[in-house]
């Protein structure tokens, strides 16, 4: 055996024993690095203001979640009610990069504006982030709140808990306006493909299940209930 294939053999060994432990390495990094670095708020805040999603920021439009931490908790990040756990899961930060789709939504389209076509940028990030939380059962609040055990104190919270338990209605469509912007449900929100009559067009007197005036009554409703 030649000198020449010894190293060849023994290089590509060597090699492919490198490949394999990156690519191991790269499977069980992918999603830790992927929640806590490249979908950080100083991340998701470069196209998406800060005033308007960011609680600490001076006048913001958000509240936190929960309003009032116990003791031990701590407050929700963007990526833990807007990306669910999971190694594929963790694939929509990159698609949603790419997509750019909150970054072109800071320009003005004013010929749909002028036809009456045209839906804010805030409201179609809360539409698409809603329609997101209804396809795939609140997935994201269920791994801090588990329904059944939910209690509320008022009798409307009970009531409320115990007909969402019975029809499976989902987080969301009661919850609809936690802590951003408060924006109205549009007319077909949360139904099934097959159900829904229209798209896209803002209602013109709100709709919501958890309606308020401001964030502080949606925040109070939840909190109290």
């Amino acid at each position: 055996m030649s000198f020449r294939r010894m190293f060849s053999r023994r290089f590509a060994a060597v090699a492919g024993t490198i490949f394999a432990v990156a690519v191991i390495a790269w499977l069980f990094a992918y999603e830790p690095v992927t929640r806590n670095l490249v979908a950080s708020e100083a991340v998701c805040t470069y196209c998406h203001l800060e005033q308007e999603y960011v609680p600490t920021a001076r006048l913001s439009f958000s509240s936190t979640h929960p309003i009032e931490p116990k003791e031990g908790e701590s407050l929700a990040l963007c990526v833990d009610c807007h990306l669910p756990e999971g190694f594929w899961a963790a694939t929509f930060t990159y698609t949603h990069y790419l997509s750019m789709t909150d970054l072109f939504g800071h320009f003005r389209d004013r010929a749909s504006e002028r036809a009456g076509d045209w839906i804010p940028a805030g409201a179609a990030r809360a539409y698409r982030a809603r329609d997101r939380l209804f396809e795939y059962d609140s997935v994201t609040c269920r791994v801090c709140h588990i329904e059944a055990e939910i209690k509320p104190k008022r009798k409307r919270g009970k009531k409320a808990h115990k007909e969402a338990l019975e029809n499976k209605e989902t987080c969301i469509e009661c919850h609809d306006n936690m802590v951003h912007r408060y924006v109205d449900l549009r007319p077909d929100a949360f139904q099934t493909p097959e159900h829904s009559e229209t798209s896209g067009s803002l209602p013109p007197n709100g709709g919501g299940r958890v309606a308020a005036a401001s964030l502080q009554g949606v925040s109070t409703l939840r909190r109290g209930e």
